[in-house]
């Protein structure tokens, strides 16, 4: 099972898919922003299954205003 996590040390603390580094507003603005499908934005990054896209994207609509506007959402609320 996919999860988003925080590390302080890496991506100032921004959500990441687990194991990747891969900062969920990454994979968000290639989905939203450039129109890329999910498949895509997976092809896009190899290191990312389909599954790993998808619970970025949810985890980013659950969380879209503290994401757009610049704030991290806390420790408490990442999946």
């Amino acid at each position: 099972m996919t999860e988003i996590v925080r590390n302080e040390e890496h991506s100032r603390g921004a959500p990441t898919v687990e194991g990747t580094g891969i900062r969920v507003i990454n994979i968000a603005c290639a989905y939203e922003h450039n129109g890329y499908s999910p498949d895509e934005v997976a092809d896009f990054y190899p290191s990312l299954t389909l599954e790993d896209v998808h619970t970025a994207l949810a985890y980013y609509y659950a969380n879209v205003d503290e994401l757009r506007d610049g704030h991290e959402p806390t420790a408490e609320t990442v999946a």
